[in-house]
């Protein structure tokens, strides 16, 4: 049996995670808003810096569009006083410095603590996350993914209902528009008619048929109304479909408006006006909800 197809995902969501890592007890937040493309920050407290790089690209693996922040902190009693492993390493190192020099090599835990402090004040260079701090930052991700992706599922439940009304307007004005051409016609070769009469003017029947033709023409909305079907499916198919609908779906609610605007413009009849209205004011919910898609 074939995979069902996953709808669209969101841009909005959070994800969060806690543990015990090599780094101590760590939380791991990740929220997302909308954005245009992908942008990925990530905060940090005490003993998680130079982990930037690595969690940035664990983010990146995961989602291609929004606004991203990954905040991760220390929440054990220890925090603020730095990794122990990295305390250990410290006086280790300044233990072989004091030897090398040939000094009294003796420590206080204030003097690790002191330079520790000192250190930590300078730029740390990228380092990779430790394993289980990494199955930490996955599981905030995974956990957005996943959040995203229900926001995603009720964003286009509702918009597909939307393009349900947009296709019975649709439909109304499919059934419509050749009665409006056809009593258009008859009205304007009747006044023509009767202005002939009036005053005496003189035409070809030819000629005034396709005048009469001509102008019926200027408001004839048969190619929008199809235009308006055609991309009404491309754009439930590709609500759909799933996968990343955000841009496509952007450029095909502008043609939606497009059409719409030109079937009021162009139709002098009332109930043609009114669907063309009522497409707008759709068109307009879409585009609030397409921008929350990624």
């Amino acid at each position: 049996m074939s995979a069902q197809p996953q709808l669209p995902a969101s841009m909005t969501g959070s994800g969060t995670a806690a543990g015990a890592t090599e780094l101590g007890q760590l939380r791991v937040e990740a929220r997302a808003v909308n954005g245009r493309g992908l942008t990925v920050k990530v905060r940090t407290g005490n003993g998680c810096a130079g982990l930037e790089a690595a969690v940035e690209e664990r983010v990146r693996k995961a989602l291609v569009r929004g606004s991203v922040t990954v905040a991760i902190e220390r929440t054990d009693a220890a925090a603020g006083l730095g990794d122990r492993a990295q305390l250990q390493k410290l006086a280790a190192e300044l233990r072989e410095i004091a030897r090398e020099l040939g000094v009294s090599p003796e420590l206080t835990l204030r003097d690790v603590l002191d330079v520790n402090s000192r250190l930590r004040a300078d730029p740390v260079t990228s380092r990779e996350l430790p394993p289980r701090a990494a199955a930490l930052v996955d599981r905030a991700v995974q956990e957005l993914v996943a959040r995203r992706r229900e926001e995603g599922a009720r964003t286009a439940a509702a918009m597909l209902a939307l393009i349900a009304e947009m296709e019975q307007l649709t439909a109304r004005a499919v059934e419509r528009a050749p009665a409006v051409l056809d009593e258009y016609r008859t009205r304007l070769l009747t006044r023509v008619q009767e202005f002939r009469a009036a005053h005496g003017f003189g035409a070809e029947a030819a000629d005034l048929v396709r005048e009469v033709a001509l102008h019926g023409d200027r408001i004839d909305v048969t190619e929008e109304v199809q235009r308006l079907s055609s991309n009404l499916g491309e754009v439930r198919n590709l609500l759909s479909g799933g996968g990343e609908v955000g841009r496509r779906l952007e450029f095909l609610l502008q043609e939606l408006l497009r059409e719409a605007n030109t079937l009021g413009s162009k139709s002098p009849d009332v109930a043609l006006s009114h669907v063309a209205v009522s497409l707008k004011s759709c068109i307009e919910k879409l585009k609030e909800q397409a921008a929350n898609l990624e």
